[in-house]
């Protein structure tokens, strides 16, 4: 089978997405399908950093198309940076073969249109890949309102790409309901979770062994930390404030690792109130990610209020993985609680919440080696059982694609139903 992936960022960009997409990808191709991904030729952080316009990785043909390169420090620079890749992605579809199945993603926002277009043109089966729901998502931030002009455009767009499209895949429950109420089918919906980008180890690690903690010189200090996208639809300031109470307390260390439009607030949060117990450090690379992410004592998982349901925290995964104590600062009914319900040493704060974080990373940071050990081997279980990478392929597999892992056609009814009930 032919596939072609439509999404702006892929292999080697480091950010959750491309990773995520890359795994697909790897996948498809261990299964037999010949893959191409047509993606952009920039950085998704540093848009000063280029790739190959072409490129074979892992089997899977890379083909890259240009745009520019002004970076995400003011929304309209960013918005005519997607609007340049829209146009170079048109063009290279204009000449692209015909394709069994195009798989579209989220990343710009409404790429998916392009796929939609394509496949009614030249044949095959158009699927949306829901990474998060626009142009909700940004009336719901504010970056558009809703009836404007650009607003009910967009807004009729997604519409239309949705009851084009042959399959429509989201990320929770939550969101297949607001993918229904714009048009998507609900006989032609998955929900597919994101996975971590590492599989969890079967052994507990001590996290003071770490080389992520000595080579920053944390020691022996309990951290707790938010890794990933500092996306503006998710608000800091809860973390912000907790650790700007517990400055005079040397032994807790809040890291930030990651960029992203509220990486700049961290940055200048931390110079104006003068905290040495934030330290913010950039993306780590994958093969440096298990270390880092287990050396930690707790992780931070923050989920906006005004925007669930239209995205998805996918940060929460990898926390799962590694079995550690999570703090969520979000609204309680979520993808995020969902996941987390059955797993132990999960702490909930509503934003604004600080006396609440604060309690949770003393409780932390007083777990004897023991209680550590237990949480860590029963987290793990719990993601192994819900959302491991491969359990996420097959059902991409079998509801999407119609085949089985072997290679099988499968008939309307697929047996993947009751991995979406465990989900």
């Amino acid at each position: 089978m032919k596939i072609l992936l439509l999404n702006q960022t892929f292999y080697p960009d480091a950010v959750a997405t491309a990773q995520q997409l890359t795994d697909l990808a790897s996948y498809l191709v261990e299964q037999g399908h010949e893959v191409n991904v047509i993606a952009g030729c920039r950085g998704y952080e540093n848009r000063d950093k280029t790739f190959p316009a072409e490129e074979i990785h892992r089997g899977v043909k890379i083909n890259r198309v240009r745009s520019t390169g002004f970076g995400k420090q003011r929304f309209m620079l960013r918005i005519f940076d997607a609007l340049t890749f829209d146009l170079s992605l048109l063009v290279k579809l204009i000449f692209f073969p015909k394709q069994d199945v195009v798989v579209s993603f989220t990343s710009p926002p409404l790429v998916g249109i392009f796929g939609a277009i394509f496949c009614a043109i030249k044949g095959g089966k158009s699927v949306q890949w829901l990474m998060d729901i626009n142009p909700e998502a940004a009336f719901a931030v504010g970056y558009i309102k809703r009836r404007s002009l650009a607003g009910r455009v967009l807004n009729w767009v997604f519409e239309a790409t949705l009851k084009w499209s042959s399959h429509v895949v989201v990320l929770d429950r939550w969101m297949r309901s607001v993918a229904v109420q714009h048009g998507a089918s609900e006989e032609n919906i998955s929900v597919i979770h994101p996975w971590s980008l590492f599989e969890p180890s079967k052994e507990v690690s001590d996290p003071e062994s770490s080389v992520f903690r000595q080579k920053n010189g944390f020691g022996n200090k309990t951290l707790v930390m938010y890794s990933g996208n500092h996306s503006v639809v998710h608000p800091l300031y809860t973390l912000l404030d907790a650790a700007k109470n517990l400055k005079d307390d040397p032994s807790v260390v809040f890291v930030f690792v990651g960029g992203g439009l509220r990486s700049l607030e961290v940055k200048a949060f931390k110079e104006r109130e003068g905290l040495q117990n934030i330290v913010q450090l950039p993306l780590v690379p994958r093969d440096e990610l298990p270390d880092a992410l287990n050396a930690v004592n707790a992780h931070f998982v923050v989920m906006g209020e005004a925007v669930n349901g239209l995205v998805h925290v996918s940060k929460v995964y990898g926390a799962l993985a590694t079995g550690k104590p999570i703090v969520y600062v979000g609204p309680r009914k979520s993808h995020v609680m969902d996941l987390l319900t059955d797993c132990n040493q999960v702490f909930h704060a509503e934003h604004g919440d600080v006396t609440g974080v604060i309690q949770a990373i003393k409780k932390i940071g007083m777990l004897s080696d023991e209680e550590k050990m237990r949480v860590a081997k029963e987290n793990k279980s719990s993601y192994a059982h819900k959302v491991s990478a491969r359990r996420c392929f097959s059902i991409f597999s079998e509801e999407v694609l119609k085949v089985s892992p072997n290679g099988n056609e499968l008939g309307s009814q697929s047996g993947s139903e009751e991995l979406v009930q465990n989900f």
